[in-house]
C-alpha cells in the first residue's frame, strides 16, 4: 500500500473525546499487506532477529498452540514462510506486519508473546505478560476511556477482524525504535520539515485465533515523509492542529515548539 492509499485513511479529525478507539471492519481489505518496500523490509527483520533477537521476539512455550495456529493462518493467505527456529520467528521473517499475541486473563487481556521487529518507541521485555492497561501505560486516559471497551472489544471478536489506525510525526525514519528520546524528539526548523519530519502509521488488526482462543493483534508500519501528507490532506492537517489539544499533539509527536515551525512553513 503506496502513501497516496494509506495516507487517506489517516483520521485527521480532532476528537471531542480522546482517546477513542477508532476501529471498523476490516470487511474485504485484506488482513496482510504486501508493497514495494517488503524485499527492504524484510531484509531488516532478518538482520534483527540475528542480531537482537531478544529486543524483538519473546515466544514462551505456553505460547506454541497459539503461535502454530498463528502460523498455519499466514499460510493459508499464500504468504511463503521463511525458515527459523519457531512459529513467530519464521513469520517475523516471512511478513511485513509485527504479530502480538494476546491470552484472556482475569480482568483483561494480556500481551504473551510477539515478534515486534518495528516498535514506535516501546520495548517489549518491559510489556511482555503484562494487561494491555499495562502496556498501554503511556496513553492518557486508557484505564478510564479505553480499558473496558478494548476488552469488550477482544471478548466479542469471534470470526470477525477489527482494523484500525494511529499515526505519529517524528524526526526520525527508522523503522526499529524501541526508545522514547530523552527530552523528547529535536525540533526541525520550518524550512526543513517537508523532508525531515516523517509521518508514521500503524495500521493495525485484531483477529481471534478460533482453536486456541488466543488474540493476534497485527501492527504494520508505513511511513512517508511530512512533505507528502501535506501535498495531499494539508488542509485538513492544518484545521487538525488548529482544533486539537495540546496533549493530543504531544501524543502524535508534535512538541509545542514543533507546532510553530510546521505552521511557518505549510503558510
Amino acid at each position: 500500500m503506496e502513501p497516496a492509499v494509506w495516507l487517506a485513511e489517516l483520521d485527521l479529525t480532532a476528537p471531542e473525546t480522546w482517546p477513542r478507539m477508532g476501529t471498523r471492519s476490516l470487511k474485504d481489505q485484506p488482513w496482510l499487506l504486501v508493497d514495494s518496500s517488503a524485499a527492504q523490509e524484510l531484509a531488516l527483520r532478518t538482520e534483527l532477529l540475528a542480531n537482537r533477537r531478544d529486543d524483538v521476539l519473546v515466544e514462551p512455550a505456553s505460547a506454541a498452540p497459539a503461535t502454530m495456529e498463528l502460523e498455519s493462518m499466514v499460510r493459508a493467505t499464500g504468504v511463503a514462510i521463511g525458515d527459523g527456529l519457531s512459529p513467530l520467528e519464521r513469520l517475523g521473517r516471512s511478513v511485513q506486519e509485527d504479530f502480538c499475541l494476546l491470552e484472556r486473563g482475569e480482568q483483561e487481556w494480556e500481551l504473551k508473546a510477539a515478534v515486534l521487529c518495528f516498535p514506535s518507541r516501546w520495548r517489549l521485555a518491559a510489556k511482555i505478560g503484562r494487561p494491555l492497561t499495562q502496556v498501554h501505560g503511556p496513553t492518557p486516559r486508557y484505564p478510564e476511556l479505553l480499558a473496558h471497551r478494548v476488552t469488550t472489544a477482544c471478548d466479542r471478536l469471534e470470526d470477525r477482524t477489527i482494523l484500525r489506525r494511529n499515526w505519529f510525526v517524528h524526526p526520525d525514519r527508522a523503522l526499529f525504535q524501541p526508545n522514547r528520546p530523552a527530552g523528547g524528539d529535536r525540533v526541525i526548523p520550518a524550512e526543513r520539515c517537508g523532508d525531515e519530519l516523517w509521518v508514521r502509521s500503524e495500521r493495525q488488526t485484531l483477529r481471534r485465533l478460533p482453536d486456541s482462543g488466543w488474540v493476534v493483534f497485527t501492527i504494520r508500519v508505513q511511513q512517508c515523509r511530512f512533505r507528502e501528507l501535506m501535498q495531499r490532506r494539508g488542509p485538513e492537517f492544518r484545521e487538525w492542529l488548529e482544533r486539537s489539544t495540546e496533549e493530543l499533539r504531544s501524543h502524535v509527536g508534535i512538541r509545542p515548539e514543533q507546532v510553530s515551525e510546521i505552521q511557518a512553513w505549510s503558510g
